[in-house]
């Protein structure tokens, strides 16, 4: 953290660069907020010059997640939140990383188009920090995930330099895929400015199904029944807290396809009941989040969603455990409770999944602050930093968030 008299220093540098209107001290850190990709690139040069760390700022639904080293700039891309193109009879869109989820696909709705993507906290999350940090719900189930949409980014380089990848059409070749590495890079690598989503049709004959079950072991098979099946399955995930478990599906086909009653007859051949539901369990992923909530991920793979759901909730009694799961094998898991207990749990985790196939992340550290989010193996620990090095060798956007530089 930067004394006084430096954030003053810095504070009369940066306002000569975006306007001293958008410039301010917050807790003791100087927050900017460039209005275009020039700016940030020249803020990043300044930043450069001085070995200042940057740490970069969307809607702030997130930065609780994996956190590194306090900033000494903070650079808010609020003004970036533009829809910049939208040519509708190519399917795809370029738009700002400041741009709020919510506007971005309301904008798009006009032409019955959007990013088939359901992240986090849309009404504040913005393109730019779900793509920092790969944010993507259950709807993967149908359309694939983050890294399959994204097909263009503008990023400004730790040096300064802007720099394009991909283009403005899906089938594109061209150059490295520096989208990919980009997504999940939580601003470590480069800042991204600007990005372009290939597009799906609005849906418009969705509906929302849940079955109840005693545990998740007893929707394992219709799970594997409803994913090796016909049915045009939008979103499939798992709920489960206490005794009370729930699979939740999403069907997106005409009326005229019955698929409804084909998967009443699948539920009914499994001796289970389902019922209507509104859109409402889409969001059961926010609430793992609130409150001082510690929350992993952990990943497996598809055909264990439901036994591990189970072995989780078998885990400890001390400790509320709450998880939402992709039929992929993409689990967040809420653990409410003392330190001295959730700290041990996390633990076993990762000592379970160390000699297994799936891995376990904190990526909201709760109560057991100081933990690491990652524990990382030597070989792809070092391969991390040194694309850390190639892209950013002085260590200033972000430093310490994800792993340490070394």
């Amino acid at each position: 953290m930067a004394p006084p008299v430096m954030m003053s220093r810095i504070s009369e540098d940066l306002s000569a660069i975006t306007g001293a209107e958008h410039v301010r001290i917050t807790d003791e850190i100087v927050v900017t907020e460039p209005a275009d990709a020039n700016s940030v690139a020249e803020i990043i040069r300044y930043a450069l010059q001085r070995r200042l760390s940057v740490g970069i700022r969307g809607g702030g639904t997130k930065l609780g997640w994996v956190r590194g080293e306090t900033p000494q700039i903070y650079l808010s891309l609020s003004k970036l939140n533009r829809l910049l193109e939208h040519p509708w009879q190519d399917l795809t869109c370029t738009v700002q990383s400041g741009c709020q989820w919510e506007a971005l696909q309301n904008a798009l709705a006009g032409h019955g188009q959007f990013v088939a993507l359901d992240p986090l906290f849309p009404e504040r999350a913005t393109v730019g920090g779900i793509l920092a940090t790969n944010d993507s719900g259950p709807m993967r189930q149908r359309y694939g995930s983050l890294r399959d949409l994204v097909i263009g980014m503008t990023l400004v380089l730790a040096d300064g330099t802007i720099a394009k990848s991909g283009g403005k059409v899906v089938k594109n070749v061209a150059g490295y895929d520096l989208c990919k590495l980009m997504t999940g890079s939580y601003g470590t690598l480069a800042i991204i400015t600007e990005a372009t989503f290939r597009l799906h049709p609005v849906p418009q004959h969705a509906r929302s199904f849940s079955i109840t079950a005693k545990d998740a072991n007893c929707l394992a098979p219709l799970v594997a029944a409803i994913r090796s099946s016909h049915l045009l399955t939008q979103s499939l995930q798992v709920r489960r807290k206490a005794s009370e478990c729930y699979l939740d599906v999403c069907l997106n086909a005409h009326p005229f396809a019955k698929q409804d009653e084909i998967l009443s007859r699948l539920v009914r051949n499994h001796g289970l009941e389902m019922r209507e539901v509104s859109e409402e369990v889409w969001k059961a992923r926010e609430s793992l989040f609130l409150g001082d909530a510690t929350v992993t991920r952990i990943a497996t793979l598809p055909v264990e969603v439901c036994q591990c759901v189970d072995n989780l909730h078998a885990m400890s009694a001390a400790v509320e455990i709450e998880s939402v799961s992709q039929s992929i094998g993409l689990h967040d898991v809420a653990l409410r409770g003392p330190r001295d207990e959730v700290v041990p749990l996390v633990q076993k985790l990762r000592t379970i999944a160390a000699s297994s196939d799936f891995t376990v992340s904190v990526i909201q550290p709760g109560v057991v602050e100081g933990i690491a989010a990652y524990e990382i193996s030597t070989p792809v620990l070092s391969l991390m930093q040194a694309v850390k090095r190639q892209f950013d060798p002085n260590n200033i956007l972000n430093p310490g968030r994800l792993f340490a530089c070394a």
